[in-house]
């Protein structure tokens, strides 16, 4: 399937159109943190191909998006992905379906609680203060990027049971991240949700062996959220790339089927 690329107001956007005319709500897909819109390599076609409209995109500083002054990069939360994101969904037109992973989940919930959604799939999603996570021992420096971390840590936290090249291809693509961004997550939770604001039906997805975010914090943010709740045996953080990508797919796609109207 070819795939579009191309930049809307600074933001590197990928496309991929359904054959024929589309039969559901665009679905736009939100990478998470030292991540870009190659996260979605496999589920970008995959999407596409069931009669809808996708897109990817990179935030701002990452992966082919506009470069921001390292002072502005810096201080930028989580929550300001939201303007990366309005603009992509002003771009496509129509209310979309929003599809997010790990840190992504966050701005896609921050996004939602001011703007319509056909509905959301979390797939594992950091969690908010309500919620609260474990803290992360990360030496996170406020005034400097935070650049990819060693490969043999990035294997484990993000591309474990991905073949050796495929890890090595993806693990080259890691950008730098705001530390302000990381610290939210970190620290255990810092920023705060008002659910009652977040409309949509949701599904979160958790995996059995995530480090980054165990599935009991993902069970606990359904829970949180009155959302659907999914768990993965045999999957890791990277549900996205790893093997088995295609059934975590067919799991939301049969989700979407019956959850979206």
């Amino acid at each position: 399937m070819e795939i579009e690329k191309l930049q809307v107001d600074g933001v590197f956007v990928e496309h991929a159109a359904p054959v024929g005319e589309p039969i559901a709500p665009p679905i736009v897909m939100v990478h998470g943190g030292s991540h870009g819109s190659w996260v979605w390599d496999k589920f970008l076609p995959y999407f596409a191909a069931t009669g809808r409209h996708c897109y990817s995109f990179s935030w701002f500083n990452h992966n082919g998006s506009r470069a921001l002054p390292e002072e502005e990069f810096v201080r930028r939360s989580i929550q300001d992905v939201t303007e990366e994101l309005k603009i992509v969904v002003s771009h496509v037109g129509q209310t979309p379906v929003l599809m997010a992973h790990s840190m992504g989940a966050m701005a896609v919930q921050k996004y939602a609680e001011d703007h319509p959604v056909v509905a959301q799939v979390l797939i594992a999603p950091i969690a908010c203060k309500e919620v609260g996570n474990e803290v992360m021992q990360l030496p996170i420096d406020l005034t400097r990027p935070y650049p990819p971390m060693p490969y043999e840590m990035a294997r484990e936290w993000f591309f474990e049971g991905l073949p050796e090249d495929e890890a090595r291809h993806y693990y080259a693509l890691m950008p730098d991240e705001s530390p302000t961004a990381l610290w939210e997550v970190a620290s255990g939770g810092a920023l705060s949700l008002e659910r009652t604001r977040i409309g949509g039906p949701s599904l979160m997805v958790g995996a059995e062996h995530d480090i980054v975010v165990p599935a009991e914090v993902v069970r606990r943010s359904a829970a949180y959220f009155g959302s659907d709740y999914l768990f993965l045996h045999d999957r890791s953080h990277s549900m996205l790339l790893e093997p088995g990508w295609r059934e975590t797919a067919d799991r939301v796609r049969s989700w979407l089927d019956r959850a979206v109207w």
